[in-house]
């Protein structure tokens, strides 16, 4: 087997099997005891059907740590977890919130490099089940709960041949990945560059319980808010309205590894070429460690370029043609490894992508980047220092789409981002101090970085850059509007 075919897209992104479903059945562990009988607590769990968890009981540090889907556990503690079953659950937690003086925060599946849904005190409510899946074929609309995977909604809307912008790693819930923009498959070509510009409305339960439906023609503000105000957001998505798209026949690509010292070509073929090609191709590019090289090898000798190129078409041909301005770029010559003729699926590209390897320490962080040159100058100087076992930075082209009217206003025609591994706790300073150090200096070729994925606990000052200066000052006028009393939090380091 080609080395190559052992490196998978977006393994940096992988949530193991280990810890995707710990939270969802911890109600029946052992170390899970209802809370005590006469207590508010004791209350709110009488009035759902999910499960109600208060600091302090036995079983609440697992359900905590399970609330994350990696090793770095935030040291944050909510006073409450409600895992809720229902919509119905979802009012009843935040009208309790609201009476008693609780701020609120959501989570999903708990990707958040940040953890910014963890806070201290207050009630975390966790929506990752209710996961319902409905779909109108004819009208190319799918309802969906905020707990669907990626993967759950491709392989559901593949039986009626239709397809959505999901993440790139089929382990991601939906709800979290879209209320923050969503950098998603194919998005180029679907949704005019960010995958939440392809939800048409959500249902929401406001700070004063009540279950809305908010779209270009509902509860306009609050639609507006929903497409990308993320972790800022006040109020609880319970449901998303997709529209989705005719799926692909195939998904025609080719990967393609080139030694370090080709960074600057890969660059400038990034920069010049991908963006003539058709929309429907998506191109990026990952630097990583090659395998069977020692850690402590030049960085010449150990790092990797691994270019990948997907074409979401309707036949083999199609894809052949799409694919061939880019193949014939005399880099390509050049590749040191390859993989050709690949017809992959949604199925295979997630399987690729979520091929098992060990758990460990990550964090990350991202900006939109329109100077993929100057980036990468940046990018040389802090390579060879980076002292995360597995650091990884990442070039995604994302087009130059026109942004419609949402929170989500901040947009680069590339997304850079530097996802960072270890193993062991007190490697976790020294890797966190390093990235917050380089893309402080990439601040000065950015414009600006997508929430889901900043170090929003090393640059809480930088949030309010994933928006535009008007997008921001409208979430705080919208805050104040729907939120008076101030029920949910804000964005993490900023309430």
């Amino acid at each position: 087997m080609s080395r190559l075919a052992l490196w998978s897209r977006r393994r940096f992104l992988h949530a193991t099997a280990v810890s995707i479903p710990v939270a969802t059945a911890l109600s029946g562990a052992e170390s899970f005891a209802a809370p005590a009988k006469g207590s508010d607590a004791a209350a709110l769990q009488a009035r759902i059907a999910g499960t109600v968890v208060v600091k302090g009981d036995a079983g609440y540090e697992t359900w905590r740590e399970a609330m994350i889907w990696q090793r770095a556990k935030a040291d944050r503690r909510p006073d409450m977890i409600v895992q809720v079953e229902r919509v119905e659950d979802v009012q009843e937690a935040v009208r309790f919130a609201a009476a008693n003086g609780m701020k609120v925060t959501t989570r999903c599946g708990g990707h958040s490099m940040a953890a910014c849904f963890l806070r201290d005190r207050g009630m975390l409510i966790d929506v990752s089940r209710l996961d319902g899946i409905a779909v109108d074929k004819a009208a190319k609309i799918a309802v969906v709960g905020p707990g669907v995977f990626s993967r759950g909604l491709a392989e559901r809307l593949a039986e009626d041949d239709l397809a959505f912008p999901g993440a790139h790693c089929g382990t991601v819930p939906i709800s979290g990945f879209l209320l923050g923009g969503g950098v998603g498959l194919n998005t180029n070509a679907w949704s005019q560059g960010m995958s939440v510009f392809a939800v048409k409305a959500v249902d929401i339960v406001t700070a004063d319980g009540r279950l809305l439906r908010a779209s270009e023609t509902e509860n306009r503000d609050l639609f507006w808010a929903a497409r990308g105000g993320g972790p800022g957001l006040f109020g609880v998505v319970v449901r998303f309205h997709l529209q989705c798209f005719d799926a692909p026949k195939v998904i025609w690509g080719a990967s393609y590894t080139f030694a370090y010292g080709e960074l600057d070509a890969v660059t400038r073929v990034m920069d010049t070429v991908v963006p003539r090609l058709d929309k429907d191709v998506e191109v990026l590019f990952a630097v990583a460690a090659a395998p069977d090289v020692a850690e402590d090898a030049p960085v010449e000798q150990r790092q990797r370029i691994y270019l990948d190129i997907n074409a979401f078409v309707a036949s083999e041909a199609e894809g052949r043609r799409k694919l061939a301005p880019l193949l014939r770029d005399p880099l390509i010559a050049r590749a040191i490894d390859r993989i050709e003729n690949r017809a992959g699926s949604f199925d295979r590209y997630y399987s690729d992508n979520e091929a098992s390897f060990p758990q460990g320490f990550w964090m990350g962080d991202d900006a939109w980047i329109d100077r993929p040159m100057e980036a990468v100058e940046i990018l040389k100087r802090h390579i060879p220092n980076c002292p995360a076992p597995r650091g990884t930075p990442l070039l995604l082209y994302m087009g130059t789409n026109k942004m419609p009217e949402a929170a989500c206003s901040r947009i680069g025609r590339f997304y850079l981002a530097y996802y960072m591994e270890w193993d062991e706790p007190a490697q976790e300073a020294a890797s966190r101090a390093y990235c917050l150090k380089l893309f402080k200096e990439l601040k000065s070729v950015s414009s600006g970085s997508y929430i889901n994925e900043m170090d929003q606990e090393g640059r809480p000052e930088d949030i309010r850059d994933c928006y535009s200066p008007e997008a921001w000052a409208r979430l705080a006028r919208l805050r104040r509007q729907w939120d008076p009393k101030g029920v949910f939090h804000g964005f993490y380091g900023q309430s």
